[in-house]
């Protein structure tokens, strides 16, 4: 396997502040490019080092992979996630009630992968418009009904949006702005198609899962990882401002942040309170971030031990579900063909195609019902439960799961 190295980003991407390093998972395959059998002794490995900017308290990788090779050819279908489809209904059921769109209104999606958010806003008669890089999954959405940009976001892809005379009610991007290395170029397009009254939200995971062993969310198309002390400063940059957050437990602890031009929305207390409690935490100073190494740690023992018993009375072990998350896991803490028998994901596109890193050939989820494992580890376990209530028959014939994140959990 290749070691694809270069040379690394030591400022901050938003202020140019060198930054400080806290953390490595060292050499990682991109966990989100999965294999043919005959692609396999030619994968690359990048590194995959985190740092703490101290002036402006944002987390992010010294380095980053060319967003073309990352995402212009995707494997990931949203529509395949019940959670997360469920999950798009009611927010734009939300948002259309709290925002006030109507038919006259003009959403555009960042990121907007196959169009499950899109299709929601449609079928409610508002307009929508999806801007996706990945151009096999562009072609999905498009082949939908769902009008599909496949291009990336920027400044300029915004201004040519503008002279086009769309100018947005709503900008919603979900899991895009922790993936984009030029940022500030980013949230400037945002500002440019953003209506004068108009509110641009952004879901992401939250840097407080780092504190809780929730170390699977780095890998190389998350660049950054957000405090609301760092998105303050990155929004005030361009004369934009956060006017409200939200907490909810999707990808085991998100936030959602509402955007607005300056002056124009009124700042909920949330946003301060968070402020405050991160503060009160020394988020903003790099002595809390060098904790998160040895935590790691810790549950890396705790797991190979754990698998290691298992192996040892002869048991057998599955893996259920090929995320980039999981796949973050396997690699970091070696877990490949010595500890699991197989690994299975609903996601036919990635059905007949080998893990990054470990190699695993992955295999319909059907495979558990003809040759169950005595035990399953869930590497979606932000998902579990309800990956357990899907194979409750499994459980009840005696097979047990194990839950490897933020603690290991055997049931």
């Amino acid at each position: 396997m290749m070691r694809d190295t270069h040379k690394k980003i030591v400022k901050c991407r938003v202020c140019e502040t060198p930054l400080l390093h806290f953390f490595s998972l060292g050499g990682m395959p991109l966990v989100n490019s999965f294999l043919k059998y005959d692609d396999i002794m030619n994968e690359k490995r990048f590194d995959l080092d985190v740092g703490f900017c101290s002036q402006c308290y944002l987390v992010q990788l010294l380095e980053n992979v060319p967003p073309e090779k990352l995402y212009r050819h995707y494997l990931y279908l949203s529509s395949v996630s019940s959670p997360f489809v469920e999950h798009c209904k009611k927010t734009a059921t939300d948002l259309i009630r709290r925002l006030r769109l109507t038919s006259d209104s003009q959403v555009v999606e960042i990121a907007s992968n196959d169009g499950v958010l899109l299709s929601c806003f449609k079928q409610a008669g508002i307009k929508a418009l999806g801007i996706d890089p990945a151009r096999n999954i562009a072609r999905i959405a498009n082949m939908n009904g769902l009008e599909t940009l496949a291009e990336f976001f920027t400044h300029e892809s915004a201004l040519k949006l503008r002279s086009r005379g769309i100018i947005a009610d709503l900008v919603y991007g979900a899991n895009v702005l922790a993936h984009v290395p030029e940022i500030v170029d980013f949230v400037e397009g945002v500002k440019v198609i953003l209506k004068p009254e108009g509110t641009a939200i952004f879901e992401f995971p939250y840097l407080a899962g780092l504190f809780e062993n929730k170390f699977d969310i780095i890998y190389h198309e998350h660049v950054f990882y957000y405090s609301m002390l760092a998105l303050r400063h990155l929004f005030d940059r361009v004369d934009l401002q956060i006017y409200d957050v939200e907490q909810f437990p999707l990808q085991g602890g998100s936030l959602r942040i509402y955007v607005g031009h300056k002056n124009v929305h009124p700042i909920n207390r949330s946003v301060t309170d968070l402020i405050d409690e991160e503060l009160a935490q020394h988020w903003n100073s790099i002595e809390s971030y060098h904790k998160i190494r040895n935590s790691v740690e810790s549950l890396k023992k705790d797991l190979l031990a754990a698998l290691d018993n298992i192996k040892k009375e002869g048991k057998t072990i599955a893996a259920y579900s090929a995320p980039a998350k999981g796949n973050v896991l396997l690699n970091y803490f070696g877990i490949d063909s010595r500890y699991l028998d197989y690994i299975v994901d609903i996601t036919p596109l990635k059905q007949g195609l080998y893990t990054p890193g470990t190699h695993l050939l992955i295999e319909d989820p059907e495979k558990i019902n003809h040759s169950p494992p005595d035990y399953l580890l869930i590497l979606c376990w932000n998902h579990a439960d309800f990956v357990m209530k899907n194979l409750d028959a499994y459980h009840k014939n005696g097979g047990k799961f194990i839950i490897p994140i933020p603690q290991v959990t055997i049931l």
